[in-house]
């Protein structure tokens, strides 16, 4: 198995693991809010790898972009929406948002198919000299 399928497999348990953990945590039933962020995103997460692992051929940074874009937003959602007063809650959501993010952003650091498509399309909008 290569990385970048072993990264897709980790990304993708983790947002199967965003949707499973409202119920396995037990979030307070009063934070609606949090419950349907972790699992919107979740499923977010998952639809994201799939389709970029099943669906197109060809590699783009638009996958790692948008799942790192997820990681974050579940880092800072605690506040926007109001439910970081709940450790658990909190404390999910920030820690599985810095695994995704980090993944994705990893990937998009050590990726050479990635890193030429890139430095293609930076020379092609003429971006670089």
């Amino acid at each position: 198995m290569d990385m970048k399928r072993l990264r897709d497999w980790v990304i993708g348990g983790l947002g199967f693991w965003l949707m499973l953990s409202p119920r396995v945590l037990h979030f307070s039933p009063g934070h609606l809010d949090a419950v349907w962020n972790t699992w919107l995103v979740g499923v977010a997460i998952i639809l994201v790898v799939a389709v970029s692992r099943y669906l197109v051929d060809m590699r783009s940074p638009w996958e790692d972009i948008t799942t790192a874009a997820l990681g974050l937003w579940l880092m800072v959602s605690p506040w926007v929406l109001g439910f970081a007063a709940h450790v658990t809650e909190r404390s999910n959501s920030i820690i599985t948002g810095f695994l995704v993010a980090v993944l994705a952003l990893w990937a998009m650091v050590v990726d050479t198919d990635l890193r030429k498509w890139m430095d293609d399309w930076m020379h092609q909008h003429h971006l670089l000299r």
